[in-house]
Protein backbone atom coordinates (compact mmCIF):
# COMPACT_ATOMS: atom_id res chain seq x y z
CA UNK A 1 0.00 0.00 0.00
CA UNK A 2 1.19 3.62 -0.47
CA UNK A 3 2.67 4.89 2.75
CA UNK A 4 -0.35 7.52 4.14
CA UNK A 5 1.00 10.77 5.21
CA UNK A 6 -2.36 11.86 7.08
CA UNK A 7 -1.72 8.78 9.69
CA UNK A 8 2.01 9.37 10.23
CA UNK A 9 1.47 10.85 13.33
CA UNK A 10 0.06 7.54 14.69
CA UNK A 11 3.89 5.85 14.20
CA UNK A 12 7.02 5.50 15.86
CA UNK A 13 9.73 7.85 14.46
CA UNK A 14 11.30 5.06 12.77
CA UNK A 15 8.04 4.07 11.11
CA UNK A 16 8.01 7.56 10.16
CA UNK A 17 11.26 7.94 8.78
CA UNK A 18 10.52 4.71 6.25
CA UNK A 19 8.80 6.87 3.77
CA UNK A 20 11.93 9.39 3.57
CA UNK A 21 13.90 6.51 3.72
CA UNK A 22 12.32 4.91 0.09
CA UNK A 23 11.88 8.01 -1.29
CA UNK A 24 15.46 8.42 -0.70
CA UNK A 25 16.51 4.97 -1.75
CA UNK A 26 14.71 5.45 -5.44
CA UNK A 27 15.84 9.12 -5.93
CA UNK A 28 12.54 10.20 -5.39
CA UNK A 29 13.79 14.09 -4.88
CA UNK A 30 10.58 15.81 -5.15
CA UNK A 31 9.16 12.92 -2.21
CA UNK A 32 11.98 14.11 0.21
CA UNK A 33 11.56 17.49 -0.40
CA UNK A 34 8.19 17.20 0.40
CA UNK A 35 9.02 15.46 3.15
CA UNK A 36 11.23 18.01 4.49
CA UNK A 37 8.70 20.49 4.26
CA UNK A 38 5.78 18.46 5.78
CA UNK A 39 7.96 16.88 8.61
CA UNK A 40 10.95 19.20 9.41
CA UNK A 41 11.43 17.70 12.97
CA UNK A 42 11.54 13.96 11.39
CA UNK A 43 13.22 15.07 8.64
CA UNK A 44 16.02 16.86 11.66
CA UNK A 45 16.47 12.56 12.77
CA UNK A 46 17.22 11.33 9.15
CA UNK A 47 21.04 10.75 10.49
CA UNK A 48 19.54 8.25 13.48
CA UNK A 49 17.19 6.00 11.29
CA UNK A 50 17.45 2.76 13.18
CA UNK A 51 18.45 -0.74 11.01
CA UNK A 52 17.13 -2.57 14.38
CA UNK A 53 17.24 -1.64 18.26
CA UNK A 54 21.01 -1.61 18.25
CA UNK A 55 22.29 0.33 14.91
CA UNK A 56 21.40 3.58 13.13
CA UNK A 57 22.14 4.94 9.85
CA UNK A 58 22.11 7.97 8.51
CA UNK A 59 19.56 8.15 5.35
CA UNK A 60 21.61 10.48 3.44
CA UNK A 61 24.47 7.68 2.87
CA UNK A 62 21.76 5.95 0.67
CA UNK A 63 22.60 8.32 -1.97
CA UNK A 64 26.16 7.49 -2.12
CA UNK A 65 25.57 4.08 -2.61
CA UNK A 66 23.37 4.92 -5.46
CA UNK A 67 26.37 6.97 -6.81
CA UNK A 68 28.89 3.97 -6.34
CA UNK A 69 26.41 1.80 -8.18
CA UNK A 70 24.75 3.05 -11.09
CA UNK A 71 28.03 5.14 -12.25
CA UNK A 72 30.18 1.90 -12.30
CA UNK A 73 31.37 1.25 -15.51
CA UNK A 74 30.13 -2.20 -15.81
CA UNK A 75 27.20 -1.73 -17.53
CA UNK A 76 26.04 -3.86 -20.91
CA UNK A 77 24.79 -1.36 -23.53
CA UNK A 78 21.01 -3.00 -23.89
CA UNK A 79 20.90 -1.60 -19.89
CA UNK A 80 22.27 2.58 -20.77
CA UNK A 81 18.97 4.25 -20.81
CA UNK A 82 17.77 2.82 -17.72
CA UNK A 83 21.01 3.54 -16.08
CA UNK A 84 21.21 6.89 -16.99
CA UNK A 85 18.02 7.58 -16.27
CA UNK A 86 19.19 6.66 -12.74
CA UNK A 87 22.43 8.19 -13.29
CA UNK A 88 19.82 11.72 -13.84
CA UNK A 89 18.15 10.91 -10.56
CA UNK A 90 20.60 10.27 -8.16
CA UNK A 91 23.34 13.02 -9.48
CA UNK A 92 19.76 15.25 -8.49
CA UNK A 93 19.59 14.03 -5.35
CA UNK A 94 23.23 14.33 -4.48
CA UNK A 95 23.29 17.77 -5.55
CA UNK A 96 20.48 18.11 -2.88
CA UNK A 97 22.51 16.73 0.02
CA UNK A 98 25.65 18.96 -0.70
CA UNK A 99 23.53 21.89 -0.82
CA UNK A 100 21.63 21.11 2.17
CA UNK A 101 25.12 19.74 4.29
CA UNK A 102 27.02 22.96 2.34
CA UNK A 103 30.01 20.50 1.80
CA UNK A 104 30.75 18.00 -1.53
CA UNK A 105 31.61 14.90 0.94
CA UNK A 106 28.17 14.71 2.96
CA UNK A 107 28.94 10.97 3.41
CA UNK A 108 32.61 10.73 2.82
CA UNK A 109 34.77 7.25 4.15
CA UNK A 110 31.59 5.37 4.92
CA UNK A 111 32.34 2.63 6.82
CA UNK A 112 31.10 -0.93 5.78
CA UNK A 113 32.14 -3.13 8.51
CA UNK A 114 30.49 -1.39 11.45
CA UNK A 115 27.33 -2.77 9.70
CA UNK A 116 29.11 -6.01 8.77
CA UNK A 117 26.02 -8.01 10.44
CA UNK A 118 23.20 -6.43 7.62
CA UNK A 119 25.47 -7.83 4.85
CA UNK A 120 28.22 -10.87 3.61
CA UNK A 121 30.64 -9.73 5.74
CA UNK A 122 32.96 -11.34 8.19
CA UNK A 123 33.60 -9.92 11.62
CA UNK A 124 35.83 -7.48 11.14
CA UNK A 125 37.93 -8.42 13.96
CA UNK A 126 38.45 -12.17 13.24
CA UNK A 127 41.59 -12.29 11.36
CA UNK A 128 42.26 -16.14 11.19
CA UNK A 129 39.38 -17.52 8.96
CA UNK A 130 39.32 -18.66 5.36
CA UNK A 131 36.32 -20.07 3.16
CA UNK A 132 35.36 -21.27 6.98
CA UNK A 133 38.93 -22.41 8.19
CA UNK A 134 41.63 -21.44 9.89
CA UNK A 135 44.51 -19.48 7.74
CA UNK A 136 47.00 -21.91 9.20
CA UNK A 137 45.56 -25.05 7.44
CA UNK A 138 46.13 -22.93 3.79
CA UNK A 139 49.26 -22.41 5.45
CA UNK A 140 50.62 -26.00 5.75
CA UNK A 141 48.94 -26.63 1.82
CA UNK A 142 51.71 -23.93 0.52
CA UNK A 143 49.50 -20.76 0.17
CA UNK A 144 51.26 -16.93 0.72
CA UNK A 145 50.30 -15.49 4.05
CA UNK A 146 50.12 -12.65 2.43
CA UNK A 147 47.46 -14.13 -0.02
CA UNK A 148 45.37 -15.55 2.95
CA UNK A 149 45.44 -12.14 4.51
CA UNK A 150 44.28 -10.45 1.50
CA UNK A 151 41.24 -13.09 1.31
CA UNK A 152 40.57 -12.39 4.95
CA UNK A 153 40.76 -8.73 4.87
CA UNK A 154 38.51 -8.57 1.70
CA UNK A 155 35.92 -10.49 3.39
CA UNK A 156 35.81 -8.12 6.28
CA UNK A 157 36.00 -5.52 3.85
CA UNK A 158 38.64 -3.80 5.65
CA UNK A 159 39.77 -1.45 2.61
CA UNK A 160 42.59 0.11 4.32
CA UNK A 161 44.51 -3.35 5.05
CA UNK A 162 43.28 -4.57 1.27
CA UNK A 163 45.06 -1.34 -0.04
CA UNK A 164 48.37 -1.65 2.09
CA UNK A 165 48.46 -5.65 0.90
CA UNK A 166 47.74 -5.40 -2.44
CA UNK A 167 50.68 -2.58 -2.45
CA UNK A 168 52.85 -5.47 -0.77
CA UNK A 169 52.32 -7.85 -4.00
CA UNK A 170 49.52 -9.81 -2.30
CA UNK A 171 47.27 -11.44 -5.40
CA UNK A 172 43.95 -11.67 -5.47
CA UNK A 173 43.36 -14.17 -7.73
CA UNK A 174 45.18 -16.72 -6.23
CA UNK A 175 42.44 -20.37 -5.51
CA UNK A 176 42.67 -21.71 -2.46
CA UNK A 177 40.16 -24.68 -3.59
CA UNK A 178 40.13 -26.35 -6.72
CA UNK A 179 36.45 -24.89 -7.23
CA UNK A 180 37.97 -22.10 -9.44
CA UNK A 181 36.11 -19.41 -6.90
CA UNK A 182 37.47 -19.39 -3.68
CA UNK A 183 40.15 -16.54 -4.72
CA UNK A 184 40.01 -13.24 -3.30
CA UNK A 185 38.52 -11.36 -6.49
CA UNK A 186 35.72 -14.03 -7.39
CA UNK A 187 34.72 -13.74 -3.82
CA UNK A 188 34.19 -10.40 -3.93
CA UNK A 189 32.50 -10.15 -7.72
CA UNK A 190 30.25 -13.52 -7.48
CA UNK A 191 28.65 -11.83 -4.39
CA UNK A 192 28.48 -8.12 -6.27
CA UNK A 193 26.98 -10.02 -9.30
CA UNK A 194 24.27 -11.87 -7.61
CA UNK A 195 22.91 -8.96 -5.58
CA UNK A 196 23.24 -6.86 -8.73
CA UNK A 197 21.38 -9.20 -11.22
CA UNK A 198 18.97 -11.03 -8.41
CA UNK A 199 17.99 -8.64 -5.95
CA UNK A 200 18.92 -4.80 -6.70
CA UNK A 201 18.34 -4.28 -10.40
CA UNK A 202 14.43 -6.44 -9.52
CA UNK A 203 13.68 -3.69 -7.13
CA UNK A 204 14.70 -0.89 -9.07
CA UNK A 205 12.42 -2.05 -11.76
CA UNK A 206 9.68 -2.74 -10.04
CA UNK A 207 9.64 0.40 -8.35
CA UNK A 208 9.57 2.17 -11.45
CA UNK A 209 6.76 0.39 -12.72
CA UNK A 210 4.63 0.42 -9.54
CA UNK A 211 6.36 3.30 -7.38
CA UNK A 212 4.77 3.46 -3.71
CA UNK A 213 1.69 0.98 -4.19
CA UNK A 214 3.37 -1.98 -2.77
CA UNK A 215 4.88 -3.07 0.48
CA UNK A 216 8.20 -2.02 1.28
CA UNK A 217 11.12 -4.25 3.98
CA UNK A 218 13.46 -0.90 4.57
CA UNK A 219 15.84 -3.51 6.23
CA UNK A 220 16.09 -6.11 3.24
CA UNK A 221 16.67 -2.95 1.04
CA UNK A 222 19.37 -1.59 3.40
CA UNK A 223 20.98 -5.13 3.48
CA UNK A 224 20.86 -5.24 -0.47
CA UNK A 225 21.91 -1.66 -1.48
CA UNK A 226 24.57 -2.09 1.32
CA UNK A 227 25.99 -4.97 0.00
CA UNK A 228 25.65 -4.35 -3.55
CA UNK A 229 28.08 -0.97 -2.86
CA UNK A 230 30.41 -2.35 -0.78
CA UNK A 231 31.41 -5.34 -2.83
CA UNK A 232 31.43 -3.21 -5.73
CA UNK A 233 33.98 -0.71 -4.08
CA UNK A 234 36.27 -3.78 -2.85
CA UNK A 235 35.90 -5.21 -6.53
CA UNK A 236 37.46 -1.70 -7.69
CA UNK A 237 40.06 -1.48 -4.83
CA UNK A 238 41.56 -5.23 -5.71
CA UNK A 239 41.19 -4.60 -9.80
CA UNK A 240 42.99 -1.34 -9.87
CA UNK A 241 46.42 -3.29 -8.83
CA UNK A 242 48.10 -5.78 -11.13
CA UNK A 243 47.15 -9.17 -10.16
CA UNK A 244 50.54 -10.63 -11.89
CA UNK A 245 52.63 -8.87 -10.44
CA UNK A 246 54.21 -11.19 -8.42
CA UNK A 247 54.28 -14.90 -9.79
CA UNK A 248 51.23 -17.15 -11.38
CA UNK A 249 47.40 -17.21 -10.20
CA UNK A 250 48.51 -20.25 -8.19
CA UNK A 251 50.74 -18.37 -6.14
CA UNK A 252 52.79 -20.62 -3.26
CA UNK A 253 55.88 -20.61 -1.21
CA UNK A 254 58.32 -22.59 -2.90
Amino acid sequence: MPFSWNQISEKTDNDKLEPLFIAILFNDLERVKAFKNDHPDLYAKMGEFKIDERVTFNLSCLTTFNEIIWFNGNWSIGRLPFVNKQRFRTEQMSAFWREESGSNTFCNNFKYNAYWEYFFCDDPNDFEEITLEPISSYLEKGFREIDLRLYNCAQCFDFKEVSRLLDQGAQADVHFELDGHSSTKSRISDEYSYLETCHFLPEVEHFNKVGYNQKFDAQYQFRTILGLAAHIEMYNLLTSFDSNRVGSADNRNP
